[in-house]
């Protein structure tokens, strides 16, 4: 045997090997290929049966209506799986995006929001507010550029008051003739209701008058003076401002020379009446008060629109504008506003910051948070806060300074050219307090403020300080329709 022949059994051998290698690795390759091969048997034949309805279902649809229950079954047998839905979890977050236009943790009563209910009345609509503005910007301004506020605005007439009988306290050297001219009523009227004879003086003994009148004399202050070695009777009568004549009146028991004795201590003592009626210099800063004309406030003001709109003039020495693009009102809103906050800096003692908030956008309209301030006529005001309250971010009644809220108020009032003057009802007890202490009668008080009688019904009694809520850290002022326009509407 040769070596080849030798060698061909192993050949024979390896190649029968190599063999049943690649007929198991065929087999393999097949058993892993037939679920391939079925799903993409019946995907397939699941697109040729889509293609065939489609084709079909032309020609099919009269069938079905005709044999109505089994083409139902037909329909349901070949119709698609429920699509799944996801399940529902809570998610823990904030519920919406808040608006940029408000500041962090303000609200619409916390801010300059005007929660004035609606009255229900439909007003002007729409298409007739824009006719209206039309008509308006087609017509000149005015001959003038601007308006010259030449005088103050006259305070209104007080209204009808009761006689009231009080006591007044007498000064030395005064007669029933100075008493009757204080409180204007006539001499004998002043006599007989103190039991004095016609033409005698008032007895020493007597220290106050009985006097019934319906007229508030001013308020009267006292002034005191140590005698100091070379003072004189006019020396004096300089410093406090009175006549030489009426001091030493009031002062009878000193004589011509002022000379105290040593250690001795006297005083000259003299009552001044103060002069609460406009001085000549408020006269001159009303009058140096300018507006642009034009601006016209038209329909009512939670439906309304603004013409020309003029907006507030930049005076940080009255007020602080919190929202310039919201500074806009009717040329009679911007003078009357200015003319009161003028008189309020001139007559008070307050000198904190008077911000305005929310007034009416250049054209009016409606925006957020208010109802109204749609017709240029509404002044959201913040209520003057103490001195140790400025600068917090959230006020309460507590930091008010109610003296100051209703000289702010009075101020308005006196324009006569409010409608009103909105202010939640519990905070007007604070108010009626105020207004008590600066001499306020109740008479007056009861024809402005609706505090302590709550008005169940609007008609029965129309008072211009009333409860609407939401205003308890700012007053909403409401100024009156101006003279020139025609149409402008009250809300009420």
């Amino acid at each position: 045997m040769t070596r080849s022949s030798s060698a061909h059994p192993f050949r024979h051998a390896a190649l029968a090997r190599w063999g049943s290698f690649w007929a198991l690795l065929v087999v393999l390759c097949a058993g892993l290929a037939s679920p391939l091969v079925s799903e993409a048997a019946a995907a397939s034949s699941g697109s040729k049966s889509s293609s065939s309805k489609k084709k079909s279902s032309g020609g099919k649809s009269s069938a079905k209506k005709k044999s109505g229950g089994k083409g139902k079954k037909a329909s349901s047998k070949s119709a698609a799986p429920r699509p799944i839905r996801p399940t529902q979890r809570d998610v823990v977050g904030p519920e919406a995006v808040p608006d940029g236009d408000w500041a962090e943790g303000e609200t619409d009563t916390d801010g300059e929001g005007d929660l004035e209910e609606d009255t229900g009345d439909a007003g002007d609509p729409e298409s007739e507010l824009e006719a209206i503005e039309r008509e308006l910007l087609s017509q000149p301004a005015g001959p003038e550029p601007e308006i010259v506020y030449a005088e103050g605005p006259p305070p209104p007439p007080p209204p009808p008051v009761k006689p009231r009988s009080l006591k007044h306290a007498l000064i030395p050297g005064e007669t029933l003739d100075d008493v009757a001219a204080l409180y204007k009523v006539e001499v004998g009227d002043l006599a007989k209701w103190n039991g004095i004879r016609a033409g005698e003086p008032i007895p020493k003994k007597k220290k106050d008058l009985r006097v019934i009148t319906t007229h508030s004399p001013p308020p009267r202050e006292k002034l005191e003076h140590l005698i100091k070695r070379g003072d004189t009777w006019d020396k004096i009568a300089a410093e406090f401002g009175v006549e030489v004549a009426t001091l030493r009146q009031q002062n009878p028991r000193l004589g011509d020379k002022l000379e105290p004795k040593p250690k001795q201590k006297l005083k000259v003592v003299a009552w001044k009446d103060l002069d609460v009626s406009p001085s000549a210099a408020l006269g001159t800063k009303l009058s140096q008060i300018r507006v642009r004309a034009g601006g016209l406030s038209i329909g009512k003001p939670n439906r309304g629109k603004l013409v020309r709109g003029v907006e507030l003039p930049d005076r940080p020495d009255l007020y602080v504008k919190r929202k310039p693009d919201e500074s806009y009102a009717s040329t009679h809103t911007v003078m009357q506003t200015m003319a009161a906050i003028t008189r309020f800096r001139h007559e008070s003692s307050f000198k904190g910051q008077v911000v305005i908030g929310g007034m009416s956008r250049a054209r009016g309209g409606r925006f957020r948070p208010h109802k109204s301030h749609q017709s240029g006529r509404d002044v959201d005001i913040r209520l003057p806060v103490l001195r140790s309250a400025e600068g917090k971010r959230h006020t309460t009644s507590a930091d008010v300074d109610w003296k100051a809220t209703w000289q702010l108020m009075r101020a308005f009032l006196d324009t006569g050219e409010v409608e009103y003057i909105f202010l939640e009802y519990n905070l007007q007890k604070r108010l009626y307090k105020a207004a008590r202490e600066s001499g306020v009668s109740r008479e007056q008080l009861d024809a402005w403020l609706e505090w302590p009688v709550k008005i169940k019904k609007r008609s029965n009694k129309r008072v211009l300080i009333r409860h609407v809520e939401g205003h308890t850290t700012h007053m909403h002022v409401r100024i009156r329709c101006g003279p020139n326009e025609k149409h402008c509407y009250s809300s009420r």
